[in-house]
């Protein structure tokens, strides 16, 4: 895959998109979206891979949509709903991933950005940046998902008031509101989404893959049918080999060795 506009790393069970387009705060452009699809098609043929994190390069997460691009770039409104599209298909793949998605939020994440990190499952924010949608204040609205993600996130009102008024919130606001699940101060966010990252990956990868699969469906689903959700999914995980290696290396009080089956 060409990475021009973003770094896709992959060590050992992390991989790590980074998105690269610092001198345009890492806004959306047709490029980045073809590239961040190329990243999510080799991601998802890389089993070895046990969680992503997706993080932006220099002083800012991502600042939306490249404006100038949008105005004068797409030579008819339909071209423009076709991006629109593909950006929305990639926050759906993002939460359809097996493994999880952290967002290490190292800046600004508005608009488009925001709605990308709201699309990932877990959230590390930097003390100094702020998430928004200031789409309202264009005549537009955050319509890749972003709306009606905050709106499961935050509750009605809430997000009507962010969406509404275009306001920024800062982070302690962010974690108080529930956008986010964790601060650190801006040196420490890539450290911290890494221990995170590594933490995850080496629990059991069917666990991993069904826990974030009953929490996701949780969200859309009635109470009753969420809990018969988990309950059929932990029978199905009690027949694996990773169970037993489980409970193994629990009694024999040794480190498992997971093996993904």
């Amino acid at each position: 895959m060409s990475q021009q506009t973003l770094r896709l790393e992959m060590e050992g069970a992390i991989g790590t998109i980074i998105l690269s387009r610092p001198e345009q705060r890492n806004t959306i452009c047709e490029a980045l979206v073809i590239e961040l699809e190329q990243a999510l098609d080799t991601v998802a043929a890389t089993p070895a891979l046990r969680t992503l994190i997706i993080t932006g390069s220099g002083s800012c997460f991502m600042a939306g949509g490249d404006i100038s691009m949008m105005k004068t770039g797409l030579a008819h409104p339909y071209d423009f709903f076709r991006l629109h599209d593909r950006i929305t298909r990639i926050g759906n793949r993002l939460t359809r991933l097996r493994i999880p998605v952290i967002a290490a939020i190292n800046g600004h994440a508005l608009g488009g950005g925001l709605e990308l990190a709201l699309a990932c499952d877990i959230r590390i924010l930097s003390t100094t940046a702020r998430l928004g949608l200031p789409e309202v204040g264009l005549g537009i609205m955050a319509s890749a998902g972003g709306t009606a993600r905050l709106a499961h996130l935050i509750g009605r009102e809430r997000a009507l008031y962010l969406g509404l008024t275009g306001e920024a919130v800062d982070a302690d606001e962010a974690l108080r509101l529930g956008l986010v699940a964790r601060l650190a101060d801006p040196e420490s966010v890539m450290p911290t989404t890494r221990q995170l990252a590594a933490r995850i990956a080496a629990q059991a990868p069917e666990a991993v893959a069904m826990i974030k699969r009953a929490v996701t469906l949780a969200a859309d689903m009635p109470l009753e049918g969420a809990v018969d959700f988990c309950q059929a999914a932990g029978m199905l995980l009690g027949g694996t080999q990773d169970c037993r290696e489980g409970f193994s290396a629990f009694l024999e009080k040794r480190p498992p060795q997971w093996q993904g089956r």
